[in-house]
C-alpha cells in the first residue's frame, strides 16, 4: 500500500472519483491502472487543533494497515475525516472504515478475526 502525496493527486481522485459516505468518514475511490493501490487521509482543521487532527489520522493509518492485505490492488483512495470523526472511538471508527471499504467493493475477504467489524 502506497500513500497519497501531492495535490494533484487528491484533486485526481477527488474530481474523477466516486464517494461513498460512512457514518465518520467519505471515502472517494478512483480505479486505476497501478499494481499497488495508494491511500491518501483528509482531515479538515474545522475538526480541531493539530493533536485532535493527528490523532485520527494516526488512526485513519493504523486502521488502514490492518485492512491492506484485504483491499484490491490498482485503486486510489482518500479517506476523509467528518466532524463527527472527532468524538468517535476506535472501534466505531474501525467499524465505520470497514463498511465504507466494503461497502465499495474495495475489500476482497472478510476479514479474520472480526466478527463484529
Amino acid at each position: 500500500m502506497e500513500r497519497l502525496k501531492r495535490p494533484q493527486e487528491f484533486s485526481h481522485v477527488y474530481n474523477e472519483g466516486k464517494p461513498h459516505f460512512g457514518r465518520f468518514i467519505v471515502v472517494s475511490i478512483l480505479p486505476t491502472n497501478h499494481k499497488v493501490s495508494r491511500v491518501g487521509f483528509a482531515v479538515s482543521k474545522k475538526l480541531g487543533n493539530a493533536v485532535v487532527r493527528n490523532t485520527i489520522k494516526r488512526r485513519l493509518r493504523a486502521i488502514v494497515r490492518e485492512l491492506s492485505p484485504d483491499i484490491d490492488c490498482g485503486f486510489d483512495f482518500i479517506i476523509g475525516a467528518k466532524r463527527s470523526c472527532a468524538n468517535a472511538s476506535f472501534q466505531e471508527l474501525h467499524r465505520d472504515v470497514y463498511r465504507s471499504l466494503q461497502g465499495s467493493g474495495l475489500l476482497t475477504g472478510i476479514i479474520r478475526g472480526k466478527d463484529d467489524a
